[in-house]
């Protein structure tokens, strides 16, 4: 048994977030006074070799283009994270979500079609929240708006992924 198969979920947190990915992008963000969480939102073993990590701002509100959380994709076989992407708010995605067939987009947040259908609705559901964020900024101020769009924004990730892969 190798050492990689008897880490906790606390041992790949903890190695995630002091990866140079991590380091490097937080740092990025950072410069835009965006702090990301060290505790992932939403925790998710996609097989038996990876586990993906959804990692929070801790700023309360939202504007298009913000940075909302940073995905990162941790290999069990390798003993790394791949990579540290963000995902901001409003009604864009990803290049990696855009690019759903590209050769760089393998690790699919279900197995099969499911996976395919599941961003697919998650890009969907993105581009028809803005307009309803847009809305009840207008009529709940910033606070409020925000406050709603992130409860929806995760509980849609979460349906990405299946369901039931959020922490507190």
């Amino acid at each position: 048994m190798t050492a990689t198969m008897t880490m906790t979920d606390h041992d790949i947190v903890q190695q995630t977030v002091t990866s140079d990915a991590f380091r490097v992008e937080t740092a990025y963000v950072k410069r835009g006074g965006i702090v990301i969480s060290e505790k992932p939102r939403l925790f998710k073993r996609i097989d038996d070799r990876f586990i993906r990590m959804i990692f929070p701002v801790t700023n309360p509100e939202v504007e298009d283009g913000l940075v909302v959380c940073m995905v990162c994709l941790w290999d069990l076989q390798e003993n790394l994270n791949v990579y540290a992407h963000c995902i901001s708010a409003g009604p864009g995605t990803n290049a990696q979500l855009r690019a759903l067939y590209s050769p760089l987009n393998q690790v699919k947040p279900q197995p099969g079609t499911a996976g395919d259908k599941a961003i697919a609705k998650f890009v969907a559901w993105k581009q028809a929240s803005w307009g309803k964020f847009l809305n009840e900024e207008l009529e709940l101020g910033t606070a409020e708006a925000s406050r709603r769009w992130l409860a929806a924004f995760w509980k849609a990730l979460d349906r990405m992924y299946g369901g039931g892969n959020l922490r507190d």
